[in-house]
């Protein structure tokens, strides 16, 4: 079967008690140009508090010993969402030649907070650097506007409950169908996923997985937002909620992959097994030229494209984003022994192309050797993008 998403699922509405719950849980750096969006600043602060949030801003670090800049980036260190206004004015210049609201981002997006970002509607007056900040911004990001600074906090408290809404919805993998789960519980050896769904060809996918008194059961492929190994299903239990929408609940045995090199790996003329797998999701992702290095070993190589299927279902770039990390996921932890993965960006599609990142750390070869960190970024095209 080729790779099947439900589409018609979507993240569940919080209820306020629940919203409340998650917010408690969070805290958001705020950043923006302070002087010329102090009133914005504070009453998207003082909206973002009185749901629960605990909200850290730059003129709240004083009276630490630490410059400036390091205490800017422990605050983005020590939250869950950065939320970020950009209007006119780019704001001063640090010695890294970018402003404190740019350097916060970039802090952001290295170590992987939720990112949502807001432009003032009116850029007719907005500084070049400014600009280009906000080009940059585009680059991996949906951004929102505002046109009345008054119904800016409204705008943000509603993003944060889409983000409440998408962590009780996680994503998952199992086979080849990609979909919503209400609940996943995990063990470590048992998985138990619960989900509802009206696509009757996601839902007749997942009750074939039942074991039959004639039929074996099976091994498949199962994914998370940051584990992957393999399920062997157990039970499938489902239950009618509406005439059109039924509720289905998976019991599966997992074995999820240590993260350990693979005993079966070897160098290929020099090229080692952990600069295989970088060469092969460069060459799948970006089309890049595997190492002249491999000659004629090059087919050894994985170069396969993980996101190949996807680029063909024209999904909406919130459900691309979702799906695109867990198959990047299955092929870096599943499939080539990675034993973490750090980091993906996925961005939305621009004249035919998206900007990708991924950071991952190398499979464990050795107890007492931290693995190495790679990195890899690049523009993806498709013929599906550009038409």
């Amino acid at each position: 079967m080729s790779l099947l998403v439900d589409r018609t699922q979507r993240s569940r509405q919080v209820d306020d008690d629940a919203f409340r719950a998650w917010a408690t849980d969070h805290a958001v750096f705020l950043s923006s140009e302070m002087r010329e969006l102090r009133p914005a600043r504070r009453a998207v602060a003082t909206a973002l508090r009185a749901v629960g949030m605990t909200v850290v801003m730059f003129e709240d670090l004083g009276g630490r010993d630490d410059d400036a800049e390091t205490a800017y980036l422990d605050g983005v260190a020590r939250s869950d969402v950065y939320v970020g206004l950009i209007a006119d004015r780019y704001g001063t210049m640090l010695s890294s030649g970018r402003s404190p609201t740019h350097e916060e981002y970039r802090e952001a997006r290295r170590r992987g907070l939720k990112i949502a970002i807001w432009s003032a509607d009116d850029g007719s007056a907005r500084q070049g650097d400014a600009r280009d900040f906000l080009a940059e911004v585009r680059t991996f990001h949906t951004v929102g506007t505002w046109t009345d600074p008054e119904q800016l906090p409204a705008s943000v408290v509603t993003r944060m409950r889409e983000l409440a809404a998408e962590a009780d919805s996680p994503w998952i993998k199992l086979g080849d169908l990609v979909f919503r789960a209400d609940a996943i519980v995990d063990d470590g050896r048992t998985l138990q996923i619960e989900m509802n769904s009206r696509d009757s060809e996601a839902l007749g996918a997942l009750e074939s997985l039942r074991p039959g008194a004639w039929q074996r059961q099976t091994e498949l492929p199962v994914t998370t937002a940051d584990r992957s190994g393999t399920a062997r299903v157990t039970a499938v239990v489902s239950s009618a909620s509406s005439a059109q929408r039924r509720q289905l609940t998976v019991t599966a045995e997992v074995t999820w992959a240590d993260g350990r090199r693979s005993p079966m790996a070897s160098g290929l003329n020099g090229v080692s097994p952990e600069e295989q797998v970088e060469a092969g999701l460069r060459a799948g992702l970006f089309q890049e030229p595997l190492p002249s290095a491999l000659g004629m070993l090059g087919s050894m190589v994985d170069a396969g494209d993980p996101l190949e299927e996807l680029d063909a279902l024209g999904l909406s770039h919130a459900t691309y984003e979702a799906v695109g990390r867990l198959l990047i996921v299955e092929r870096l932890i599943g499939q080539t022994g990675a034993s973490r993965i750090e980091h993906i960006a996925i961005g939305p599609p621009h004249q035919g192309n998206r900007r990708i990142e991924v950071a991952w750390r190398d499979a464990i070869a050795y107890t007492n050797v931290q693995p190495a960190r790679r990195s890899i970024e690049g523009t993806r095209t498709t013929a599906a993008l550009s038409g």
